[in-house]
């Protein structure tokens, strides 16, 4: 009997959420390095996965394609692994399109957005609900909650309009070397970093350097941490931090209510206690006390990625950060596959890190329980994290690369940075808030003028609005609105409504959508006179640098080290003019006026003799070592024998006789043996020869002599005669090698002398050869038929095939998984 879906849909999702649950569990019990194994052993089963990975295939196609149905995006075709790699963006794409839209219907049956219809138009004057509803796929504890602007009763009033240098807050400064005013200037070209100075000449606690057992941490059930929203209690928690040696420290950071940002919640941890501290007070610049504790290069400061924290600190609260220590450089000095806080905690603490919390929003008052432990969890195993990580630095560290030194002045780097305001750039889009990163982001050359019009319009429009409400610019229109709007250019109210085609509206521009409509329309007319992506671009070339994805050093990484071929770098050689360096070393060596040159041969021997379609051009083979040893090291070698006055000599093709061994010795004495020229073979073998330490150094021509296990000092020569390292002897053998070489060049140059090409053109064909005939007309009997595809079938029988089934010799293997 047939399940009727629509009448008992929860037995329906029960059903496949169990077959989903098996299939899943057998899945992961096979591991993916052992799938090779798996099929090595059994060709049905190797056959079966080919088989259900197509049709997987074939389903993720016909998905993508029906997703995409009566829309403009362009589904991408899967025919193999390799081709998902390649079309990975544009899957995500689709299936967050999905996700945009069914968020979209589904706010539309909750009431939360009215459904638009061109016969009533709903008024976006009139709120959609008084109830605010989370969204399904937003994070727990986010923004959709209505919480009040926090930053309307700070004490210093918002101003997102200023355009001038920023000047930091601080108003004193503690443990000062350069004091205040002289240490950030006039403000003249902008104001510097108030502990730039003192940060630079740090010099860290010893303790840093020294290897010491971790200090257990203490289970957090034991003890609460302590909420701090009083200036006295930021006053009683600052006492108890001076006495510390190490603190941890972290931040919670809202950027989707604020133009710029907030910091919402401060963490501190020392070995025995935690504090969690409001910074949405508005006094909450009066926390410039903790400087104290935050300025003290006695006390070690434990982050972790403060890339952010360091310019949220000085933005928000005045805080700058002198001995900072950032356990990600550590990470990365030690080369660990992962290197998130997340990674730390499961690694050192086997503690499970709660991310869903990561992005909630931070300005909820009272803070839920949820959201204080996983604040809490950051800072209190931060110090016993810290522990290990600095153990296994100086475990791992050389004495010439200190790892604790390049993590130490990668965070100085860190607490140096300094906060700039953000200057909206309409014409380039330059700058963090700037269109041109967005427009990269997404490699959107496709678009034409008027799509670009629109969306630098439209952008303008968000960030002017952003700035003026003090809200975030993604929450005034997220950047898949901006693009749809940019793409199919929405011309009514019911085009800009349109979920399916422009997903969810976000709520400000339902509020606004009159202000859209003629930015779109506006946009469109100003782009059609405008410049195109291409020319944006080139414009801006020299300035894309800053948009790269920052990339923190690696201390281990060796430097890349670029192998350029041969050819290349031979031309790289003539185009730089150093064909006169390598000719002067030539001719310090062969004490020759010019050094050799190498000519183009003119003949081919499979082809004849041939004209060059290129001039002949003489290159130094100076110039073709240089470019040979920097892909392989070369000896250096000279042929004697060898007349290097004439390009001639090269004419025929170059014969290069073995290199000679060359002994220095410590009177600086070079010896000079012959190669040996017999045949290698390991069955001839019986001792092992080892030359011998001695060396006559009373004659000129000093001798190598090999020794043997059963024979003093002998040599065997071709001839089958011994000697004891005679020159008579030597000179006898090199005569006689010198003579057959000199034979064996004459016979070469012989051959080619005498050598005439194949005539193809004249010659019989050998698949329809015609039959030898004695001159009647007979043929020729012959002993055999010509068959040209008979040495086809003279090969071994092959691979034994059907027989994967069982295990075979040599097929054993031990499971991995």
């Amino acid at each position: 009997m047939s399940l009727d879906i629509a009448a008992d849909f929860k037995a329906y999702q029960e059903r496949v959420t169990s077959s989903l649950v098996s299939v899943t569990r057998s899945a992961a019990g096979i591991a993916n390095h052992d799938l090779s194994f798996h099929r090595s052993m059994s060709e049905k089963v190797s056959k079966s996965l080919d088989c259900q990975n197509a049709h997987l295939l074939r389903l993720t196609s016909k998905l993508l394609k029906a997703a995409t149905k009566d829309t403009n995006v362009r589904p991408p075709t899967l025919h193999d692994q390799e081709s998902i790699e390649d079309n990975w963006k544009s899957i995500v794409d689709v299936v967050d399109d999905l996700l945009e839209k069914a968020d979209a219907n589904l706010d539309e049956f909750d009431g939360v957005l009215l459904r638009m219809s061109p016969a009533r138009p709903a008024t976006p004057e009139t709120p959609a609900s008084s109830t605010p509803v989370r969204s399904r796929y937003q994070p727990m504890y986010s923004s959709a909650y209505n919480v009040p602007k926090p930053q309307l009763l700070f004490e210093r009033q918002v101003d997102n309009d200023q355009t001038g240098f920023w000047k930091p807050l601080l108003k004193t400064k503690p443990h000062a070397i350069v004091p205040l005013e002289k240490s950030i200037g006039s403000g003249q070209d902008g104001y510097k970093h108030p502990y730039a100075y003192e940060i630079e000449h740090l010099e860290y606690p010893p303790s840093v350097y020294q290897e010491a057992s971790p200090i257990p941490y203490d289970d957090p059930s034991n003890a609460e941490p302590v909420w701090v929203d009083t200036q006295e209690g930021v006053l009683e928690m600052l006492e108890e931090l001076k006495k510390a040696g190490e603190i941890a420290i972290d931040l919670e950071h809202n950027d989707k209510n604020s133009y710029v940002g907030l910091v919402s919640l401060m963490q501190i941890s020392t070995r025995d206690k935690d504090w969690i501290v409001d910074t949405l007070k508005p006094w909450r610049e009066n926390l410039q006390v903790l400087n104290e504790v935050f300025a003290d290069p006695n006390i070690v400061k434990v982050f972790h990625g403060s890339t952010s924290d360091m310019v949220w600190l000085q933005r928000d609260l005045g805080l700058y950060v002198v001995g900072l220590f950032d356990t990600y450089h550590a990470c990365a000095a030690l080369n660990f596959p992962g290197r998130g806080l997340a990674f730390l905690l499961m690694k050192y603490c086997n503690f499970p890190a709660q991310k869903q919390y990561q992005l909630s929003d931070w300005r909820i008052r009272p803070l839920p329980k949820e959201l204080l432990e996983y604040a809490r969890s950051d800072t209190h195993f931060l110090l016993y994290i810290f522990d290990n990580l600095r153990n296994e630095l100086l475990q791992n560290s050389t004495p010439d690369n200190n790892l604790i030194d390049y993590v130490c002045e990668a965070s100085k780097k860190e607490a140096l940075q300094v906060y700039e305001r953000h200057v909206y750039d309409k014409e380039n889009g330059l700058g963090p808030h700037g269109w041109l990163g967005l427009l990269l982001k997404r490699g959107s050359k496709t678009f034409d003028k008027q799509q670009l019009g629109i969306f630098r319009e439209l952008h303008e429009w968000r960030d002017q609005k952003a700035r003026a409400i003090d809200e975030g610019a993604d929450t005034i229109m997220t950047n898949s609105f901006l693009w749809n709007c940019a793409e199919f250019r929405p011309q009514t109210r019911h085009d800009l409504f349109n979920a399916r085609m422009m997903g969810k509206v976000p709520r400000y521009v339902s509020l606004h959508f009159e202000e859209v409509l003629d930015t779109l329309k506006r946009g469109q007319r100003l782009g059609e006179q405008g410049p195109t992506v291409q020319e944006i671009l080139d414009r801006n070339a020299d300035k894309l640098e800053s948009f790269r994805q920052f990339k923190r050093a690696n201390p281990n990484a060796k430097p890349q080290e670029v192998q350029m071929s041969v050819a290349a770098t031979m031309q790289r050689l003539v185009e730089n003019g150093e064909m006169n360096k390598v000719v002067a070393t030539t001719e310090d060596v062969k004490g020759n006026d010019a050094g050799p040159l190498v000519a183009r041969s003119m003949i081919s021997t499979l082809w004849g003799s041939m004209k060059p379609e290129t001039p002949l051009q003489y290159l130094d083979p100076g110039i073709a070592r240089r470019a040979l040893e920097s892909v392989m090291p070369l000896q250096n070698y000279i042929d004697s024998t060898q007349d290097t006055s004439s390009p001639a000599t090269f004419t025929a093709g170059i014969q290069v006789e073995p290199m000679a061994q060359t002994i220095t010795t410590d009177n600086d004495i070079r010896i000079v043996s012959e190669p040996d020229h017999d045949v290698f073979a390991l069955g001839d073998i019986k001792k092992k020869r080892k030359a011998s330490n001695t060396i006559d150094t009373n004659s000129d021509n000093v001798s190598l002599t090999y020794t043997s296990d059963d024979s003093a000092a002998h040599k065997v020569t071709d001839d089958g005669e011994k000697f004891h390292g005679s020159e008579g002897g030597r000179a006898a053998k090199r005569a006689a090698k010198k003579a057959r070489k000199e034979a064996e060049k004459a016979a070469a140059a012989a051959v080619v002398q005498d050598y005439k090409p194949f005539d193809y053109a004249n010659a019989q064909s050998i698949l329809h050869a015609q039959p030898e005939t004695n001159g009647t007309g007979t043929p020729t009997p012959k002993e055999k038929a010509l068959n040209p595809f008979a040495k086809a079938l003279d090969t071994s029988t092959g691979a034994r095939r059907n027989r994967m089934g069982k295990e075979l010799a040599g097929k054993s293997h031990t499971f991995k998984s």
